[in-house]
C-alpha cells in the first residue's frame, strides 16, 4: 500500500508494477497487449458509458479538440468519435502515448473520417505539449500515475484551461483480490480465442501466445494489477482537493456498468463559466 499526502489529504493505494509501465518491456510485447486491449475496447455493446459525460463538458466548454492521453492502442476513440457525431457532437481526437503506435489506427475497424489523427510523437501525460489544445481524456490510464504524477496531470489540465475528463472501470479491490485467479483465467482464454483475428498476423504474435505464452500472462497480471491500481471517488477527491484551481470545476463519481460490482469511475474538472 503507497500513501501520499497532498494538501494535507492522505491517498493510500497499491501501486504494483504493470508490465506497460515499464521501459524495458520489448516493443513486440507491448504491440500485442495493446492490440489486444484494442479489441477489448472494440466489443463496447450500447453506447459507451462515458459518451454521455463526454458530451456534457463538450457541450458546455464549446470545445471542438479532444487530446487523448495514453492511448495505447487507440482506445475507445474509434467508435466512441462516431458515437458522439451522432448526437451531435463533432469533435477533431489526437490520440498520444508515451509509447505511441500510430499504425494502430490502420488496424481499427469502421475507421470515422482524418478527425481521428495519431500523433507519432511521444507525450507525457504529465507535461502535455502546449500546441496540443482541447479536452484532455485517459480512458483506462489515470490509474498509472502515482499520486504525485496524477497530481500533476490535473494541474497541468487546470492551469491551461483545458477540460479534463478521466475514465476508469473498477472493482472493490477485496474482490480483485479473491477472484485474481479467475480474473487471470479468463483473460488468458480470451487472448488465446482473439489473437487469430488480430493484426498483423505475425509469427512472433502467434509464438509469444501459444507456444510460450509470455504475452497473455503479462496482460493478465497487469489487468489484475490495473484494477488494483485505480483510484477510488475519495482518492480522486484529495487530489483535486490539492490543486490550487478556484475557478476549476471538479465532478467526481462513480455509476454501476455491469451489475453493482463493476462500475465506471469519472472524474470531470472543467474552467468555471464566466
Amino acid at each position: 500500500m503507497v500513501a501520499s499526502s497532498l494538501g494535507g489529504k492522505s491517498v493510500r493505494r497499491p501501486h504494483l508494477f504493470e508490465f506497460l509501465d515499464k521501459g524495458w518491456y520489448p516493443a513486440p510485447f507491448r504491440r500485442m497487449q495493446t492490440d489486444y486491449l484494442r479489441f477489448v475496447h472494440s466489443v463496447q455493446i450500447g453506447p459507451h458509458p462515458a459518451a454521455s459525460h463526454l458530451a456534457s463538458v463538450l457541450r458546455q466548454t464549446g470545445t471542438t479538440q479532444v487530446v487523448d492521453l495514453c492511448s495505447g492502442g487507440a482506445g475507445p476513440w474509434p467508435h466512441l468519435q462516431p458515437a458522439l457525431e451522432r448526437s451531435g457532437v463533432v469533435v477533431s481526437v489526437k490520440l498520444t502515448d508515451l509509447h505511441p503506435t500510430p499504425d494502430a489506427l490502420e488496424q481499427s475497424s469502421g475507421l470515422p473520417n482524418g478527425r481521428l489523427e495519431y500523433v507519432a510523437e511521444p507525450v507525457d501525460a504529465t507535461a502535455v505539449p502546449e500546441h496540443l489544445r482541447g479536452m484532455r481524456t485517459l480512458f483506462e490510464g489515470f490509474h498509472h500515475f502515482r499520486a504525485k504524477e496524477a497530481r500533476q496531470v490535473l494541474l497541468g489540465a487546470s492551469a491551461g484551461g483545458a477540460p479534463i475528463g478521466v475514465f476508469e472501470v473498477a472493482m472493490p479491490r477485496t474482490l480483485v483480490v479473491v477472484l485474481a485467479p479467475a480474473l487471470a483465467l479468463v483473460t488468458v482464454l480470451a487472448y488465446l480465442l482473439v489473437t487469430p483475428t488480430l493484426r498483423p498476423r505475425t509469427l512472433s504474435r502467434f509464438l509469444w501466445t501459444y507456444l510460450l505464452p509470455a504475452v497473455p500472462l503479462a496482460t493478465s497480471w497487469d489487468g489484475i494489477v490495473s484494477l488494483l491500481r485505480v483510484y477510488s471517488p475519495d482518492e480522486l477527491r484529495a487530489l483535486a482537493a490539492s490543486i490550487p484551481a478556484p475557478d476549476y470545476v471538479w465532478e467526481i463519481g462513480d455509476e454501476p456498468i455491469a451489475g453493482p460490482v463493476v462500475r465506471l469511475i469519472c472524474l470531470l474538472g472543467y474552467p468555471a463559466r464566466g
